[in-house]
């Protein structure tokens, strides 16, 4: 079901951001140029991650799925990004500071479906062997097709 969201121009795994904002904005402009989302996007990604965070602190892996409200998503999607550096994202729940390399950028269409994408990919990334596979892959391909077979 969440395969179809999962798209191989929409992995990259060699970003070079400084902080949440640059990595906000490079991340809006791809799904924008690509037709993904409309030109409203960003503000509201960057609201509604002010009011409600999307880090996560696994067992294995800290990761981010940031995702903002379906009227300004075109198509759905899953943007895999890996940044250079760690970016300090506010927890999920708590608020508390949590470093990330790895992102989820979600473009949720259809609101009902939100619930079960995130407890999908709150339980893969529950799963030390995926965890571990999914944290060394360097290439693009690799990285579509890891997720690909378990979404």
């Amino acid at each position: 079901m969440y395969k179809t969201m999962l798209q191989p121009d929409l992995i990259g795994l060699d970003f070079q951001e400084k902080n949440q904002l640059n990595l906000f904005q490079s991340v809006s402009k791809i799904l924008l140029l690509k037709g993904y989302v409309t030109e409203t996007y960003l503000e509201s990604l960057i609201e509604r991650e002010r009011q409600f965070p999307t880090g996560l602190q696994t067992r294995y892996l800290n990761i981010a799925l940031p995702h903002t409200d379906p009227e300004v998503i075109n198509h759905p999607f899953i943007f895999v990004v890996r940044n250079s550096q760690q970016i300090t994202m506010l927890q999920m729940g708590d608020n508390s500071e949590t470093p990330c390399r790895h992102f989820l950028v979600l473009g949720i269409k259809d609101p009902k479906s939100q619930v079960g994408l995130l407890a999908k990919l709150m339980d893969l990334f529950s799963k030390e062997d995926f965890v571990t596979h999914f944290a060394q892959i360097d290439d693009e391909v690799a990285m579509y097709q890891l997720l690909s077979s378990h979404l």
